[in-house]
């Protein structure tokens, strides 16, 4: 009888390599697939905040508006004062009409409106990272080589090892 203490005692635990192509592969094609659509992700949320900066840009242009409307129509002094200065030329006594000294000889416009347009902020565009596996992701060709690699890689690791597991 052979004493079992004389016997060598390997590994507890030994390591496939076909893992780490299994692990690189699904790493592979998760970024294939993941990347262009957090892509379009961004470019969604872009477009609804540019929509947001325009619905907000609106509001704010008809709140202003209907503010002067209600001022006209309350024949508010300065409004009254300002539409006769601006429209009609005139300046109440011991006033005198502002002329525009930086173009002489031109007249300044006598519109209210530019005055009442608020100004328009409108939404940054998102910023793309530059990086190599962004490029190759959202490549029209590069994504479809990607993608096969991932998969080759997938392949690899899924294929038994090479040795046979030796028996305890």
């Amino acid at each position: 009888m052979r004493d079992r203490s004389a016997r060598s005692v390997g590994p507890l635990f030994r390591l496939d390599p076909g893992w780490l192509f299994l692990i690189a592969g699904l790493a592979l094609l998760s970024a294939t697939v993941m990347i262009p659509a957090a892509d379009d992700l961004a470019e969604a949320r872009w477009h609804r905040d540019r929509a947001i900066a325009v619905e907000r840009w609106r509001a704010q242009r008809l709140a202003n508006h209907s503010d002067y409307a209600d001022a006209l129509n309350r024949r508010d002094p300065s409004l009254v004062l300002s539409l006769a200065a601006t429209q009609l030329n005139l300046a109440p006594a011991g006033r005198s009409v502002m002329v525009d000294a930086s173009s002489p000889g031109r007249m300044p416009s006598a519109s209210v409106f530019p005055g009442l347009e608020p100004r328009f902020v409108p939404a940054s565009r998102p910023d793309r990272p530059g990086s190599l596996l962004q490029r190759l992701a959202t490549g029209a060709q590069t994504r479809l080589w990607l993608f096969i690699a991932g998969a080759m890689l997938v392949l690899i690791g899924l294929l038994p090892p090479s040795e046979p597991a030796r028996g305890v």
